[in-house]
């Protein structure tokens, strides 16, 4: 592996952090089906095709897995490198208004998460 290589995984961890609620078993079933995923669409498969081979026992988790990957593909090529959604969701043959909730959704959680960030900064703490 090349430093290159290296600082492309690196790049690409970012984006994939742990839910505190998974227990590891649930984050090692998240982390191989997010790199699955990435591999399917990097080899050329539809979302459809990429989405239907992964094989996780779990619906809703999967469901989730699925989400959570669109968000991690949202951060890195919209919001990060502007490309248009009309453009992804062509190209992964997914519906625009997926892309739209879920991009809105990506800014709640922001919203929120700085929320909470601000309104614990500003607990007063013990002496």
């Amino acid at each position: 592996m090349t430093d290159t290589d290296s600082s492309s995984d690196d790049y690409h961890l970012r984006f994939q952090v742990a839910s505190p609620e998974f227990n590891e078993a649930q984050d090692r079933v998240h982390t191989e089906a997010m790199a699955q995923l990435r591999t399917a669409l990097a080899a050329g498969q539809s979302w459809l095709e990429a989405s239907r081979g992964l094989k996780v026992v779990d619906a809703g988790f999967k469901e989730l897995i699925l989400a959570d990957f669109l968000k991690v593909l949202l951060a890195e090529r919209h919001f990060q490198n502007g490309e248009r959604l009309k453009g992804i969701a062509k190209e992964l043959g997914v519906p625009m208004e997926l892309l739209l909730s879920l991009k809105e959704a990506m800014i709640r959680e922001v919203i929120d998460s700085s929320q909470q960030a601000y309104r614990l900064s500003q607990t007063p703490q013990p002496d």
